[in-house]
């Protein structure tokens, strides 16, 4: 029998440990972004971009936007709850949690991401 060279065995072997890391590893039950995310939403249905959670680009982007933000939570009355879905990774390799946002009159998909100090650098609901 043929055996294969050294680096092919090297990079099976690696794949399989790999998997099998993957699959030891604990699923994420639950976002850590929760509180930080129905905060930002409550403070822009009520008019403000809370520059306490948000970095300083989120924070120029929510400014820029509030008016059509605020009109769009607003119609949709108070936060009843949000569900954790996930870990989404977009093409550009930004990770963030996303959250079936539920409010009394419909429910919205939220992605939300922080920086390593904390403060949101994303918050997005795909139209």
């Amino acid at each position: 029998m043929i055996s294969p060279p050294i680096f092919v065995r090297a990079s099976i072997v690696s794949l399989l440990c790999a998997a099998v890391a993957a699959l030891g590893s604990p699923v994420q039950a639950e976002g850590v972004l929760k509180e930080k995310l129905v905060r930002a939403l409550d403070a822009i249905a009520s008019g403000t971009c809370p520059a306490d959670l948000m970095s300083p680009l989120l924070l120029d982007a929510c400014e820029k936007q509030l008016p059509q933000m605020q009109a769009r939570l607003t119609s949709l009355g108070s936060i009843k709850e949000a569900q954790f879905r996930g870990i989404e990774q977009f093409p550009n390799g930004l990770e963030a949690e996303a959250y079936k946002v539920v409010f009394e009159k419909g429910a919205l998909t939220w992605f939300v991401g922080a920086a390593p100090n904390g403060k949101l650098n994303t918050l997005w609901s795909p139209p």
